[in-house]
Formats: C-alpha cells, structure tokens, sequence
C-alpha cells in the first residue's frame, strides 16, 4: 500500500469526523432552540444582545416564556407605587 492510500484513508475519516461533530453541534443548538425554558434560562450572551440591541430575538425566546399580562400587572403596581421623601441625612 502507498503513502497516498493511507493518506486518503487518514483525510477521509478526519473529514468524516468533521462532519458528524458538526452534525452533532447543530443538533445540539435546534434542540435547545426548541426546547421549552428551564429556570435561569436567559445566558449571558443573550444580556449582553439585550443591552446592545433593547431586545432579544423571537427565536431566541420561546413560547410561553413570559406571562405578558403577569408582567403588565407588575409593571403598573411598580408605577402606581409611592416613593418616599429622601432621609434628610442624604442633604
């Protein structure tokens, strides 16, 4: 056998490794894509493209993984809130 068989060989299978860990990664990202939010779901990369871009993208977020009226309650009970005079001692 030949130096160029063996070479083949070698390239042929590293290329076939290459594929399948490729396959595997993107497997890997659809699934977590689809799957439905486990607590403490929100990384740092996505705070980092909500400060840069105000907002995440709608396939970054999934379904059901904010109560919207949950939110509009608790924005309005933050609003309606009174705040207090600050302690003269901040004077």
């Amino acid at each position: 056998m030949t130096a160029y068989y063996w070479l083949g060989a070698i390239l042929s299978i590293l290329a076939l490794a290459l594929l399948l860990a490729g396959g595997y990664m993107a497997m890997v990202r659809r699934r977590r894509l689809r799957t439905p939010p486990q607590k403490g779901w929100l990384t740092d990369d996505m705070v980092e493209q909500i400060i840069e871009h105000g907002r995440l993208s709608e396939r970054q977020v999934p379904d059901r993984a904010l109560d919207l009226e949950q939110i509009a309650k608790e924005e309005e009970r933050f609003w309606t809130e009174s705040w207090d005079d600050p302690d003269h001692y901040w004077d």
